[in-house]
């Protein structure tokens, strides 16, 4: 008879609201941190210095080398990008010659202990005048 009475002050309408709000606030969550990174965007005047390809999974991964106007060497990686719209990384991984000076608009965090670079988004030649400076 008590285990009955317990049960009977339990609602159900309570704990499926209570599930539905944890699923909302998970799926949320997963959003804030896919959607993120895309709120940290910088621009670059850099030097390509090297290309290459990381094959993982039949899956390429372009990451490119450059030096920055103060010597210092940065890496960037080129992928594709849904929320960015970006569908063009291996045109923009080709189109890149070393030696030249490019202006890379990036975003993401820039993480070298773990593998995480920032992706580029734009990238826009400079003319030889500029390149001279």
């Amino acid at each position: 008879m008590i285990k009955y009475g317990f049960y009977k002050f339990r609602n159900n309408k309570f704990l499926k609201f209570k599930f539905k709000i944890v699923v909302i606030g998970i799926i949320v969550i997963i959003g804030i941190i896919a959607v993120f990174p895309h709120f940290f965007r910088n621009t670059y005047v850099v030097t390509i210095a090297n290309k290459r390809i990381i094959k993982m999974d039949n899956i390429d991964e372009y990451v490119v080398y450059t030096q920055m106007e103060d010597g210092n060497v940065k890496v960037f990686r080129d992928a594709n990008s849904f929320v960015e719209l970006k569908f063009n990384s291996e045109d923009v991984y080709w189109a890149l010659r070393i030696n030249r000076k490019y202006e890379v608009t990036a975003y993401g965090f820039g993480i070298p202990s773990i593998s995480s670079y920032q992706n580029i988004i734009k990238v826009k030649g400079l003319d030889t005048d500029q390149r001279n400076k």
